[in-house]
Parts: C-alpha cells; sequence; structure tokens
C-alpha cells in the first residue's frame, strides 16, 4: 500500500519518524533505559509477543505495558534487580515502511534483529522480529503510542532483559 504524506500532520514527516527510530534505538544500545519510557504516549501499548500468537490473533505477549508508567516499573526493576550476567545488546532495524494512517497518526512496520554479546562469549542473535508502530505527534514530538514486536520464533531467550 502506498501512503502519501499530504493529509498527514505537518510534524509527522518521513525524516521526523526516521529520527525518532535512530533516537528510540541508540537510547537502548547505549542502555539509556530510564529515557526509554519517554519514546511512548501516557496512554501506551508496548507488546513482545511470538508470530504464532500474533497471527492467530492472541494477545498473549512475552512483555506487555498498556502505560509509560508500566513501562517505568518495568526499567525500575531492570535496573534495581540485575540478576543476570553483563551484556551488550545491539540493534539493527530496516528503515521504517508507512504502511498507513490512523488517528492523526502513522502505522510504520519494519525488520529488526537484535543481537546479545557477553562478555566472555561470541556473539549472537537473540531475536529476529517484525515491529508495527503507531506513531503519534504527543506534547511536541513524536512518540509511540503502540509497539508490537512480533518475533519469529516461538522460543525467545531467557535472557532477553531489556526493552527492544
Amino acid at each position: 500500500m502506498s501512503t502519501t504524506l499530504t493529509d498527514r500532520p505537518a510534524a509527522i514527516t518521513r525524516d521526523a519518524i526516521r529520527d525518532l527510530y535512530d533516537d528510540y534505538y541508540a537510547t537502548l544500545d547505549e542502555v539509556r533505559l530510564h529515557d526509554w519510557p519517554e519514546f511512548f504516549t501516557q496512554d501506551c501499548l508496548y507488546r513482545v509477543i511470538p508470530r504464532e500468537n500474533f497471527e492467530a490473533g492472541y494477545t498473549l505477549s512475552t512483555m506487555q505495558a498498556e502505560s509509560r508508567g508500566m513501562l517505568k516499573d518495568r526499567v525500575t526493576g531492570l535496573t534495581r534487580t540485575q540478576m543476570y550476567a553483563p551484556r551488550y545488546y545491539r540493534r539493527f532495524p530496516t528503515a521504517p515502511r508507512i504502511v498507513g494512517e490512523e488517528n492523526g497518526g502513522v502505522r510504520t512496520r519494519h525488520n529488526l534483529l537484535l543481537v546479545q554479546t557477553l562478555i566472555d562469549k561470541p556473539s549472537e542473535i537473540v531475536l529476529s522480529a517484525v515491529c508495527h508502530d503507531l506513531i503519534v505527534a504527543d506534547e511536541g514530538r513524536l512518540r509511540f503510542a503502540e509497539r508490537v514486536v512480533v518475533f519469529d520464533s516461538e522460543m525467545l531467550p531467557n535472557s532477553l532483559v531489556y526493552p527492544v
């Protein structure tokens, strides 16, 4: 489906969308977790879900939050109870594709590869996914009203502790 930019609010341009994604993934790769919830609207949906459940219309997810407050709680849990080996994540997204418009926002889709490196082991792919997002202008900036990360495998490593 081809989407034009003519009916879209001025703040939601292809360049602004790309800047949002660049900032989002840099924030996560640099482990600035306390900044991560600010990429979302107050009432949002963040879901990491297996492809099988997504395609069947099930909402059972590996991770889910329904507000910025819930995302902040997740960050607090991650930063105060680190009971896992130190690791680095690098996210490799494809360019986002605009697939539609909804309620004054823009629906996008892109692929994502997530690579994990433990300090004493070689890097490994831990996630191959497609991201379905709804981006809106909110409080003078672009934010995710919805971010659904659909991972291809039925199994997700227990080591996936940080947001994607």
